[in-house]
C-alpha cells in the first residue's frame, strides 16, 4: 500500500495517477513474480498478493519468498524514488503487512462475475498488519505466525504486541530489517 496515496493523486490528473501507478505496479509486480508470488487483485494503490495459491507449498519456503518479495519491493522503490520529490513527482513509501495461515482459494461472486481470490481470518490479519506499518513507523511488518516460520533467516525488530478485532490476546508484530545472510 501507499502511504498518503490520497493526498499524492490529489496533485495529479488522474492521466498523471494511472500513468504513476502503472509504472509503479510494474516494478512491485516484478517483485512479487521474482519470488513466485501470485497477485491476486490490485485494490486502488495497493496489491494483494499471495504464497501458496492455487499451487500449495512449504509454509516456511513460501513465507521466506514472501519476505524476500518485501524486500525487493523496499529495494526497487528506493531506485524508484531517485530523482523523486516534487508535487508532480512525490517520494514515494510504502507498508507491507504479511501473516502466514490456512486460507480457502477459489472463486467468489455471482454467476455474472467471479474472481479467484484467498479467504480466511489469516487474509483479515495480514490486511490489518499492514495498516499497522504507518503508526509503527515501518515498511514491512510480520505477524508471529509469518516470525516462526522465517526467524533463523530474518533479522527483525519486535515491535509493541497489538490486540486486533476478534482475537482476545495480543499478537506480536515484527519489523524486517533484511535477510540474515544479506
Amino acid at each position: 500500500d501507499i502511504r498518503g496515496f490520497t493526498a499524492i493523486s490529489d496533485k495529479l490528473s488522474p492521466e498523471e495517477v494511472v500513468g504513476f501507478l502503472n509504472v509503479y505496479m510494474e516494478r512491485m509486480v516484478e517483485c512479487v513474480m521474482l519470488e513466485k508470488g501470485t497477485i491476486d487483485k490490485f485494490e486502488g494503490d495497493a496489491i494483494m498478493a499471495i504464497w501458496g495459491a492455487p499451487i500449495a507449498g512449504e509454509p516456511r519456503t513460501l513465507a521466506l519468498r514472501c519476505v524476500r518479495a518485501a524486500l525487493r519491493m523496499r529495494h526497487s522503490l528506493q531506485q524508484f524514488n531517485v530523482g523523486r520529490g516534487d508535487a508532480k513527482h512525490p517520494i514515494i513509501k510504502i507498508g507491507c503487512g504479511i501473516n502466514s495461515g490456512p486460507v480457502i482459494a477459489g472463486q467468489i461472486g455471482s454467476t455474472q462475475k467471479m474472481e479467484y481470490t484467498v479467504i480466511g481470518d489469516a487474509v483479515n490479519f495480514a490486511s490489518r498488519t499492514e495498516a499497522l506499518n504507518k503508526p509503527l513507523g515501518t515498511d514491512i511488518l510480520i505477524t508471529e505466525y509469518t516470525y516462526a516460520l522465517v526467524h533463523d533467516s530474518v533479522l527483525v525488530e519486535e515491535m509493541p504486541s497489538v490486540t486486533v478485532k476478534g482475537k482476545e490476546k495480543p499478537l506480536r508484530m515484527f519489523a524486517v530489517i533484511n535477510m540474515l545472510a544479506e
